[in-house]
C-alpha cells in the first residue's frame, strides 16, 4: 500500500508513520494527515523526486523593479520584478489542464511584499537557469533590516533537479548557490527558527508549511509538513520525528496558505480575515505544483496570462518572458507589430518556461511577443506589451 516508504520506515522498529492517515499513495509521491492535539491537522507529503517533477508556477511580470535586488550579488546587483498575482483556484485549474492525470499536488510557496496586483518576492529565485528575482524583504541580512536580529541570520536555499534535493546555506553577496550553472531550479527562503513570527511574534501557533529532505536506502525524499493550527518548533518537530536530522526551511504561510492535492481537493485555502479586506489576498505570486514524470496525455500548450499593468521592455535592460507549457520541444520566441515580425527574439529554446530578453532596438507599446511550439506554430500563447 505504501510503495515509495516501504523501504524506509516498516523495517524500524518504531514506525513513525503509524499515526499518520494515508489520504493518497501513488508510484512517487503520498500524502498523509495526522490528528494534533486541541482539534489541529497535520498534512505531510512526501516526494520521490525521482519519480516526480516539481514545477514552479509565477505569474508574469508587470514591472522589472531594475536594481532593486536586495540579495542577489550585493544590494541593487539585480533586479526585483514584480509579478502577477494569480487567485489559488485559476492556478490549480491551469495546472490540471496543463498536466491532467499526472498532477499530485500544489502549494503556494514564495515570501511576498505587496497586498496588490502584482508583488515583488522577498528573497532569490531560480527558474530553469535563470535567477528571476533578487528578493526585497526588510528582514533579511541587509546592512539595514527592519529589525537587527536580521542583520547576520543565513538564510536557505533549498534547490532540487530531476534526482534530488538538497538544502545549503546561502550567500546573498556572492549569489552561491544560485550563480552555479548546475543548479537549476532553487527558492531562497528561512530556516524555520528564523522566520518573522517565530522571532518577533512569539512563535504564535498559525498556518505554515516547513520542509526538509530525508535520503534514505537511497531513496531522496522531499517532505512538506503543512499545518493549520500549530506553532513553528511544532511543525518541523513533526518533521524530526520522521528522521530529519539536516535543516528545516519554511515557505510563506499564515493567511495565505495553500495545499491542494489531485485526490481530495482543496485542503487549505488561502483566507480572509474579515469580508472587507483586499481580496488580492487570495491572489499569490508563486506556487509549487507536483506531477508524475511519466508521458503527459493532454494536448499541447502553451498559457500566458496578461498583467493588469503592462510593463514595456526598454532597450538594453533585461526583461523577463515567462509562460507555462507542457510539453518537452523546443519553442521560437518572436516579437510583432500586428502581423508584422519585428524581430526574432530566439529562433529556438527549451520550453522550459523562461527567457531573459534584453531588447537592441526600442519597443513600441501595441508590439505582442508571441511564443510557438517549434515543432507546430499553431501552438502558441502571446504577451501584448
Amino acid at each position: 500500500m505504501l510503495p515509495i516508504l516501504s523501504s524506509l520506515w516498516i523495517t524500524q522498529t518504531f514506525n513513525p508513520l503509524s499515526s499518520y492517515q494515508p489520504l493518497q499513495v501513488i508510484d512517487g509521491a503520498a500524502l498523509y494527515k495526522k490528528q494534533l492535539t486541541n482539534g489541529n491537522e497535520a498534512y505531510l507529503q512526501v516526494i520521490d523526486l525521482g519519480k516526480m517533477h516539481i514545477d514552479q508556477i509565477i505569474g508574469e511580470v508587470d514591472n522589472m523593479g531594475l536594481n532593486e535586488g536586495k540579495y542577489y550579488k550585493g544590494e541593487g546587483g539585480h533586479y526585483s520584478p514584480f509579478f502577477q498575482n494569480k487567485l489559488f483556484s485559476d492556478v490549480t485549474d491551469e495546472y490540471k489542464k496543463l498536466y491532467g492525470n499526472n498532477v499530485f499536488s500544489m502549494i503556494n510557496c514564495s515570501f511576498f511584499e505587496q497586498y496588490q496586483s502584482s508583488t515583488q518576492l522577498s528573497f532569490p529565485i531560480k527558474l530553469n537557469g535563470v535567477v528571476i528575482t533578487g528578493g526585497t524583504s526588510p528582514y533579511g541580512p541587509i546592512k539595514q533590516p527592519k529589525d537587527k536580529y536580521y542583520r547576520n541570520i543565513r538564510l536557505k536555499t533549498l534547490v532540487w533537479d530531476n534526482k534530488q534535493a538538497y538544502i545549503t546555506d546561502y550567500n546573498q553577496a556572492s549569489g552561491a548557490t544560485l550563480n552555479q550553472k548546475a543548479v537549476k531550479n532553487a527558492i531562497v527562503t528561512y530556516r524555520y527558527s528564523d522566520h518573522p513570527a517565530k522571532v518577533l511574534a512569539q512563535n504564535q501557533a498559525n498556518k505554515y508549511q516547513v520542509i526538509a529532505t530525508l535520503n534514505k536506502d537511497g531513496v531522496e525524499l522531499l517532505l512538506i509538513m503543512t499545518v493549520n493550527q500549530a506553532t513553528l518548533d511544532e511543525a518541523a518537530d513533526l518533521l524530526r520525528k520522521l528522521g530529519v536530522k539536516g535543516d528545516i526551511i519554511t515557505v510563506d504561510g499564515g493567511r495565505s496558505t495553500y495545499l491542494f492535492n489531485s485526490q481530495k481537493g482543496n485542503i487549505i485555502v488561502p483566507q480572509l480575515s474579515n469580508l472587507q479586506e483586499n481580496p488580492t489576498f487570495r491572489h499569490l505570486p508563486h506556487y509549487l505544483g507536483f506531477r508524475k514524470k511519466s508521458k503527459n496525455q493532454v494536448a499541447p500548450k502553451i498559457s500566458i496570462d496578461q498583467p493588469v499593468g503592462k510593463v514595456l521592455p526598454k532597450k538594453d535592460q533585461p526583461f523577463l518572458i515567462l509562460w507555462r507549457d507542457n510539453f518537452d520541444s523546443d519553442v521560437s520566441i518572436k516579437l510583432y507589430d500586428g502581423n508584422k515580425l519585428i524581430q526574432n527574439i530566439s529562433s529556438r529554446t527549451a520550453s522550459d518556461g523562461v527567457y531573459e530578453w534584453t531588447p537592441r532596438i526600442s519597443v513600441t507599446e501595441g508590439y505582442f511577443v508571441r511564443i510557438s511550439s517549434w515543432k507546430d506554430r499553431n501552438i502558441f500563447g502571446q504577451l501584448q506589451l
